[in-house]
């Protein structure tokens, strides 16, 4: 793994921040409890210590997990919470997530229709500074921890970013040791009017990068005084394939080098998060990508697309350029 100083230290002491982190928006959502205990082992012990979460993933209950399972380990991680988006409290829906899990699998088609309950089951855009108080309290006790080393605004709107009694709560929260680091975590028009304006206290943008959508890299190598962080760089469940096919048509662009394009065509699965992860992070400013990533095999993937990659920076400036 591959690890970088934690925004704002420059003690060796403090704890490293992991370039590949583990996004925690589908514990206890599409994944089960096992399911998630056994994902959160296997990022733990393959080296990632930079922990993505929010006060909504999981319908509430992802913080709760996360704050469990790192009892004893927590001096040793990084942990990044949201607030901004609430869970609406529907007990009966929590008990009946297992079963509906199962429909899903048993018959994939459901999978758009739940997508669209899941929707319904969350409060958005609130962003008063009675929701940042209650959310941070919630999230320090659900994660039994007593500060975050980041709390970003959750999907946040422009707007946000002329509210300076909630950017002045923020920078009181940094004061006061609750939190390390505030930040932003917003689509890319949004990120980029954050460039524009750099309110204080914010020091950390985290936004979509994929290969469907690597524009915002041209931007990204001049933001020095940020911490950036890339978020759904597969483009989601179904972005996946679409991301195999754009590396399948870059295989076939007489704009890359001949040797390149024998590269990208290997019939080897790594292929994918080797592109994918690496374009990303490679000589674009953005100094972490956060995928999630359920399944052992794709945590263990991920991980060695980071520490072993077969394309040079040039490689991958070229396929950015394609792209």
């Amino acid at each position: 793994m591959r690890y970088i100083a934690f925004p704002g230290t420059s003690n060796a002491n403090d704890t490293r921040i992991s370039v590949l982190g583990f996004g925690c928006s589908a514990l206890l959502g599409r994944a089960s409890r096992s399911e998630s205990v056994t994902a959160l082992n296997t990022a733990f012990e393959a080296g990632i210590t930079f922990f993505d979460n929010a006060r909504s993933y999981g319908y509430g209950a992802s913080e709760g997990l996360l704050g469990q399972f790192l009892q004893g380990r927590r001096d040793k991680v990084i942990v990044c919470t949201k607030f901004g988006i609430l869970p609406v409290a529907n007990n009966w829906k929590q008990m009946v997530k297992p079963v509906a899990r199962a429909a899903i699998r048993l018959v994939p088609s459901l999978r758009q229709a739940a997508q669209r309950q899941v929707a319904n089951q969350f409060n958005a855009n609130q962003f008063s500074l009675a929701t940042l108080q209650s959310s941070l309290e919630t999230s320090l006790r659900q994660l039994r921890t007593d500060h975050v080393d980041m709390l970003l605004m959750h999907d946040a709107p422009v707007t946000v970013l002329a509210q300076q009694d909630l950017l002045d709560a923020l920078a009181r929260l940094v004061e006061q040791g609750k939190v390390r680091v505030a930040g932003i975590s917003a689509e890319v028009p949004v990120i980029e009017k954050t460039f524009e304006d750099r309110p204080a206290p914010l020091t950390i943008a985290q936004f979509p990068v994929n290969l469907a959508a690597m524009g915002i890299t041209s931007r990204t190598r001049a933001q020095k005084d940020l911490f950036l962080i890339a978020n759904h760089p597969f483009g989601g469940e179904a972005g996946v394939s679409g991301s195999r096919d754009r590396i399948t048509q870059l295989a076939a662009t007489k704009k890359l080098s001949a040797e390149l394009r024998k590269k990208l065509s290997a019939e080897d699965p790594q292929v994918l998060p080797e592109v994918v992860l690496n374009a990303i992070l490679d000589g674009t400013g953005i100094s972490a990508v956060v995928p999630a990533m359920m399944k052992p095999a794709h945590i263990q993937a991920n991980v060695r697309a980071i520490e072993s990659c077969r394309f040079s920076t040039t490689e991958l400036a070229e396929i950015r350029g394609a792209l």
